[in-house]
């Protein structure tokens, strides 16, 4: 087990921050910072002290100057970017690692993998499989709708450069279809024809998830998994761990490729007929990873020992087994409000969650474990309560949540194109 360290975690409003906390909890002192007043990981026994903060996305400098104050202050061992702070984290990583331990990749490396459109050509350059895909970008509203248009195979699935908890991602019947929407997307976003999109053909199998640690470029532990019920966002709701070295191969390839150092998550559909995998999708965090510790391997606890350089030096490579169900009852409840705006639908939920039913039999929750954090119950209850007054307040609540921690194209660029030298400066 590794030594009890102080740990500040970058935000405490997603799922991957919650479940962090299961992983870490117990073992270490945590600290949160967020910039939202009240989040899900404000209610937990395991979070010490609760740090408000400028968002991240709109004032990226203000958040550097804030997380350098509490790291003086409260001298933590271990800075973990549970979500898309990663991205401005690695404009100041080496900096930073003067200050706390931290395990980030560089810049460069994470620019390939957080913009889509870079990961479809790393999976080609790499030779590792993918659908089949195609970038298309356009000067103008008319010539990104004719490049669009173009498109002869459907159902096809279009991708803007960047998004969030499945943001920037339609799934596109027909040529109808992609016409309707890209005029409407661009009489909306002036900046969309400046993007380039994806255009990536419906993969065959089931959505997988493979989560991986690296230690500069060399694969230390992994964990995968198949989502059997996916909500909003395309998040599992129900998730059963698998075990495909033949995934965790090409994961490996590609980390050792971008010498990649920390943690990061591919997407990929499997095709259980063929054996054979697709990547669609790569994002450089850790993101939940409570049916990995279930299943014998605690992600979170290894990123804490690459982030303090204790990993060993040993070949060996950490790996959880297959057959660990769990799920994320939250999650399904948005996904039934979302979809209906029906709080029958949602009141079926809390009773099939109840009684066990369905994806909830044989299964471990990942979020409301109360034996481990008493006051794990409270968001999902308000959530509940909230949603059973009115279902159409879920889309508000989820636009809500995502925004303390997602990334658009407009904050991508901006954090981009900080000032070298303004960015060292916080950090001497």
């Amino acid at each position: 087990m590794s030594e009890s360290r102080r740990i500040l975690l970058t935000e405490g409003s997603s799922t991957s921050a919650r479940q962090t906390l299961h992983c870490l909890g117990g073992r270490h002192t945590i600290d949160v910072m967020d910039s939202a007043a009240l989040s899900q990981c404000r209610f937990s026994s395991f979070v010490r002290h609760w740090h408000r903060c400028p968002l991240s996305s709109a004032d990226p400098i203000a958040y550097l100057r804030r997380l350098k104050e509490l790291i003086v202050q409260h001298h933590y061992d271990v800075v973990i970017a549970t979500h898309e702070q990663a991205y401005l984290l690695s404009r100041v990583r080496d900096q930073l690692q003067n200050h706390v331990g931290v395990a980030l990749p560089t810049f460069d490396a994470i620019d390939r993998l957080q913009n889509k459109a870079n990961f479809a050509r790393a999976m080609e350059e790499l030779g590792l499989p993918q659908p089949h895909t195609r970038i298309v970008d356009g000067t103008s509203a008319e010539s990104l709708q004719e490049r669009c248009s173009a498109q002869s195979e459907f159902p096809c699935f279009l991708k803007t450069a960047h998004g969030t908890a499945g943001r920037g991602v339609v799934a596109i019947h027909d040529s109808a279809e992609m016409r309707e929407w890209v005029k409407e997307q661009t009489a909306s976003d002036a900046s969309l024809p400046n993007q380039e999109i994806v255009l990536q053909v419906a993969a065959p199998g089931e959505l997988s998830i493979l989560q991986a640690i690296f230690n500069r470029g060399r694969m230390v532990a992994w964990h995968d998994a198949m989502g059997q019920r996916r909500g909003v966002g395309g998040a599992p709701i129900v998730r059963v761990s698998t075990h495909r070295e033949n995934v965790a191969e090409d994961v490996r390839k590609l980390g050792e490729s971008l010498d990649w150092h920390g943690a990061l998550f591919v997407e990929y559909f499997y095709d259980q007929a063929t054996g054979h995998h697709q990547f669609i999708e790569a994002n450089p965090r850790i993101g939940e990873t409570v049916n990995a510790m279930l299943a014998g391997v605690n992600l979170c606890e290894t990123l804490v020992d690459v982030s303090m350089q204790k990993t060993p030096e040993s070949p060996a490579i950490a790996s959880g087994v297959a057959g660990v169900k769990s799920h994320q009852f939250l999650t399904a409840m948005l996904d039934q409000a979302m979809r209906t705006n029906s709080r029958s639908a949602v009141w079926r939920e809390c009773m099939t969650r109840l009684r066990r039913q369905d994806g909830y039999r044989d299964s471990e929750p990942e979020m409301m474990r109360v034996r481990q954090d008493f006051l794990s119950w409270i968001p999902p209850l308000a959530v509940a309560v909230e949603l059973l007054l009115s279902p159409k307040r879920s889309h508000q609540m989820v636009r809500s949540t995502v925004a303390n921690y997602g990334l658009n194209a407009d904050a991508v660029a901006k954090i981009a194109s900080l000032p070298a030298q303004e960015l060292s400066a916080i950090f001497e």
